[in-house]
């Protein structure tokens, strides 16, 4: 069976995936019970299926063949473990930025907080969030999030502060007007 619409991987990305994670599992001391309704292959499709598609826990199980909740075991079992085989090389901000013309734009993350003072209210928009900086390349595949910074600051403050602008120096980068003063290459008001 072809998985790459439902699953996102092909049949040999995902044969490397249930081979990593069978070899984490191997390292680990199992203890007698039921055997496992599903394979750990079935059991990996069944948790990208899950996560890709974003259907419920219910309509999964229909189309394995097993119950909710025992879909609900597999995900939560599984889900770490994916996680922990597909982090193996996270690359840093420089090898993710090398060699590609970057596209970077601060965003603001609603907190759901009450709107009020502090460092979070953002007057330009009257709530609360949090700003984050992101890059992709011009294909516009996602290259990095940076981490979250109070939502009152400026795209330009949050860029130092997240410390992407010492990356950036070496990189080409075009942005909004925002960031004039950086290396970007920012269009002309």
């Amino acid at each position: 069976m072809r998985y790459q619409s439902t699953t996102g991987l092909d049949g040999g990305q995902i044969l490397e995936l249930v081979a990593r994670i069978n070899q984490v599992l191997a390292g680990r001391k199992t203890s007698a019970g039921r055997p496992a309704s599903l394979g750990l292959y079935r059991q990996v499709v069944l948790v990208l299926t899950l996560v890709r598609q974003n259907v419920s826990q219910a309509c999964v199980g229909d189309l394995f063949g097993v119950s909710q909740p025992t879909v609900s075991r597999i995900y939560r079992a599984l889900m770490p473990l994916i996680e922990q085989v597909v982090c193996v090389h996270q690359p840093s901000l420089a090898e993710a930025f090398a060699k590609r013309i970057v596209l970077v734009d601060g965003t603001d993350v609603p907190t759901g907080n009450r709107v009020g003072a502090g460092e979070n209210y953002s007057g330009k928009r009257h709530r609360q969030g949090l700003s984050v900086q992101v890059g992709a390349d011009l294909s516009g595949m996602l290259l990095a999030v940076s981490e979250a910074v109070p939502g009152a600051r400026h795209d330009r403050w949050a860029l130092t502060e997240t410390g992407w602008e010492a990356d950036l120096a070496d990189v080409s980068w075009i942005a909004d007007p925002a960031y004039v003063g950086t290396s970007a290459v920012t269009p002309q008001g």
